[in-house]
């Protein structure tokens, strides 16, 4: 199934403090097949840690990628950066209307997975 992806959002969690991750800039990027990059939208995450609405359009389906910019939480929450930028890439296939990427952050570790 290859529909219109109308809403792609983001949670970053910040498992050492327990809590969200407040005032992180994303930029949602479309990576096209020969590799090249376009970019479709951006936000901050609010102080849920959330960005409830990345892009601007609806999305075909097709890859994308989440880009993180960490560096200036992780100096100011955790004195010391080792991931100045998270980019996670999916692809999304139009099955959802909404798909949700959340991401769990460490001061030297990350993961991610599909979220609801």
């Amino acid at each position: 199934m290859s529909g219109t992806v109308e809403r792609l959002s983001t949670h970053v969690l910040d498992t050492v403090r327990g809590r969200p991750a407040a005032g992180i800039p994303a930029v949602l990027e479309g990576v096209g097949p020969d590799g090249s990059v376009r970019v479709l939208g951006h936000g901050s995450t609010d102080t849920d840690g959330r960005v409830g609405r990345l892009n601007r359009d609806p999305l075909p389906a097709g890859e994308y990628r989440i880009v993180l910019s960490t560096g200036g939480y992780f100096a100011a929450e955790h004195g010391s950066v080792f991931f100045p930028t998270i980019a996670v890439q999916v692809l999304l296939d139009g099955a959802r209307e909404h798909y949700h990427v959340p991401v769990l952050v460490s001061t030297y570790s990350y993961s991610t997975y599909l979220g609801s």
